[in-house]
C-alpha cells in the first residue's frame, strides 16, 4: 500500500517524542481537511494506493487492516476511490506501507 501525496495536502510524520529505536519506524502521510456533510465535523483525509501485491492478496480473499494507536477508537471513514477520482485529485503514490502480511 502506498501513501499518496496530492495538491493541498500537508504532511504528518511521527508524533512528538517518538523514538524510532523503541517505538518503530514511522512514515509520513499526507492529509487534507474536509467537513463531513452529514455530521458537520472536520475530517482529515489521507489516501493510499494498493500495490499489485496488495490487489492480488485482496482478490484472493485478503482484507484491509486499520491500526489505531490508543485505547479508544476514533470516528473514521474508509472507502475505495475510483480511478477517475484519483486522477482528478492528482494523487502521487510515494512510499510503500509494506508487503501484505
Amino acid at each position: 500500500m502506498k501513501a499518496c501525496n496530492f495538491p493541498g495536502a500537508r504532511p504528518i510524520g511521527a508524533p512528538k517524542n517518538w523514538n524510532a529505536e523503541l517505538d518503530g519506524a514511522v512514515g509520513t502521510i499526507f492529509v487534507t481537511d474536509g467537513v463531513d456533510t452529514l455530521s458537520g465535523m472536520n475530517f482529515m483525509y489521507s489516501v493510499y494506493q494498493p500495490t499489485a501485491e496488495d490487489l492480488a492478496a485482496l482478490n484472493a480473499g485478503g482484507a484491509i487492516r486499520l491500526g489505531i494507536m490508543g485505547r479508544q477508537h476514533p470516528v473514521f471513514q474508509l472507502c475505495v476511490l475510483t480511478a477517475e477520482r484519483c486522477d482528478a485529485a492528482q494523487l502521487k503514490p510515494l512510499w510503500d506501507l509494506g508487503e501484505p502480511i
